[in-house]
């Protein structure tokens, strides 16, 4: 049974030879690879690494030169590596080496999934300010609400998977953020999963890497993993677009038959064009970040494109405004009932079209 053990790195030249030595006395009777991910770091991490691969024959270092992100970091590694269980750790020195062995027992038990925990018999945290303590539990308590099958853990780093649960589900995991471990909870449903415990130490050399971040981004992979598979994060962006959009026609409605003598007809008229402009910029920029259009050309053409499938959604706004008009409902909520139904019709078209493609990770 061979062991690939993948290492995400940036900027732990200092930690990075502490940490293979101790992997060579651990496991030197372990059949293993050691694969390590860097992205580029400015301390050249990644040079270090490579130094140590001629020590260490079973190291391998792969530098990454655009590419960024932990769990980006993660998969690249899973997907070079040709072992039968697929393990992560940190490279901070933070995650117990030792435990490595108790992962490999718990596969041979039977187990698919192994986590390492700090919060079951076993386990424990040195070193840890109340409000690290705080984040902790709070995640806790997020991701067993979110997820139908969550672990004592969840905020772990150190973990490994039998290569068949990666193979399965890689299609499906997006890699953004630092909690990869989510994603094979939430899909891998029906395996067995196993949890050891290990002391979490304190942090030697470099900084922590959790920030503002880093919690927004466990945050919202929590929603994309529950809530999000039926209202998704991409159509909350474009609702909240489609709010500012509809301030903007608002506001230029009121200017018009403020400061103007152009008709209500007129001024619903400006108003969505306006709005359909400042819609795409900030649509494309952020709902669609990870489909961005970029370049004169696709940008321009993209415009377009926008603007004849708004143009639909502008006669249905305008349609359905003058109508309520008639119904005697004031000018603003005419707009905006027009706007709301509008919307929808956009989106989904948006999507499918303007937007379509592959997206960037990174």
């Amino acid at each position: 049974m061979l062991l690939s053990l993948i290492i995400p790195t940036y900027n732990e030249s200092k930690n990075i030879p502490i940490l293979i030595e101790r992997i060579a006395d651990t496991l030197s009777d372990i059949s293993k690879e050691v694969i390590i991910v860097d992205d580029n770091s400015p301390d050249k991490t990644w040079e270090i690494a490579r130094t140590l691969s001629n020590e260490y024959p079973w190291l391998r270092v792969i530098r990454r030169m655009s590419d960024r992100g932990l769990s980006s970091a993660v998969l690249a590694g899973f997907e070079i590596s040709e072992g039968d269980i697929l393990a992560v750790m940190d490279s901070d020195l933070q995650h117990d080496e030792k435990a490595l062995l108790s992962f490999i027992s718990a596969f041979e038990k039977g187990a698919e999934i192994v986590v390492g925990s700090r919060k079951i018999a076993g386990g424990g945290i040195e070193d840890w300010s109340p409000f690290r303590k705080f984040v902790s539990w709070s995640a806790t308590v997020l991701a067993k609400v979110a997820l139908t099958k969550s672990v004592s853990d969840p905020m772990s780093g150190f973990f490994a998977i039998k290569r068949k649960i990666y193979e399965t589900y890689k299609h499906e995991i997006n890699p953004r953020g630092f909690k990869i471990l989510l994603e094979f909870l939430a899909r891998a449903k029906n395996t067995r999963i196993d949890e050891v415990g290990y002391t979490f130490r304190g942090r030697v050399h470099g900084e922590s890497k959790l920030s503002s971040k880093v919690i927004f981004d466990y945050i919202f992979a929590l929603y994309e993993l529950s809530i999000g598979k039926y209202l998704p994060t991409q159509f909350i962006k474009y609702g909240i677009i489609g709010f500012s959009g509809l301030i903007i026609a608002t506001a230029i409605i009121f200017i018009c038959q403020h400061f103007t003598n152009l008709s209500k007809s007129y001024s619903i008229a400006l108003s969505i064009e306006i709005s359909i402009l400042t819609n795409f910029y900030l649509n494309n920029y952020w709902t669609f970040k990870n489909f961005k259009l970029k370049g004169l050309w696709k940008i321009l053409r993209g415009l377009a494109t926008f603007h004849a499938i708004c143009l639909g959604g502008a006669l249905i706004n305008q349609a359905i405004a003058l109508k309520m008009l008639t119904y005697g409902m004031d000018v603003y909520l005419s707009n905006a009932f027009g706007y709301f139904i509008a919307a929808i019709w956009n989106y989904i078209i948006n999507v499918n079209i303007t937007w379509k493609g592959k997206p960037e990770h990174g």
